[in-house]
């Protein structure tokens, strides 16, 4: 199997702080919640071969960490889901790609990406870019 086509993966990633009270071991007293898009250039041999990868890195917790950084007592990092699957080309085409006048297009992140609370939309496998022409076929 020919790893040659490249994809960009969008992750929807959550960022918690959490404060808790002095000398407790309970739950946090307060928490802020913000939202941050990770992206990730990879080569797959196809668009499903693709959609797994990118599913098993967010279940095996590939986004996840955790420390003392942040402002709060404990600040969490987390994926929500998959935001964007989209191919960009072959690594073939790499080379003169990255050399053209434009360069290589990437996908973006558009604001109405969100939903009613201001956090990015995580897609279903069927919604994701990558699967486009499937539907349109269908």
């Amino acid at each position: 199997m020919s790893y040659d086509r490249l994809y960009v993966l969008q992750v929807v990633v959550a960022i918690e702080e959490q404060w808790f009270g002095p000398d407790t071991n309970g739950p946090p007293i307060r928490t802020d919640r913000f939202y941050t898009i990770d992206d990730l250039l990879f080569a797959a041999a196809d668009e499903e071969d693709a959609f797994v990868m990118a599913t098993n890195w967010i279940v095996d917790d590939a986004f996840s960490d955790a420390n003392h950084d942040g402002p709060g007592d404990l600040t969490r990092i987390f994926a929500l889901g998959i935001h964007q699957l989209k191919e960009v080309g072959r690594i073939s085409e790499f080379p003169e790609k990255v050399h053209a006048q434009y360069g290589l297009s990437l996908p973006g992140f558009y604001m109405g990406d969100m939903d009613c609370n201001g956090v990015p939309i995580v897609r279903q496998r069927e919604e994701l870019e990558v699967f486009r022409l499937q539907r349109l076929r269908g």
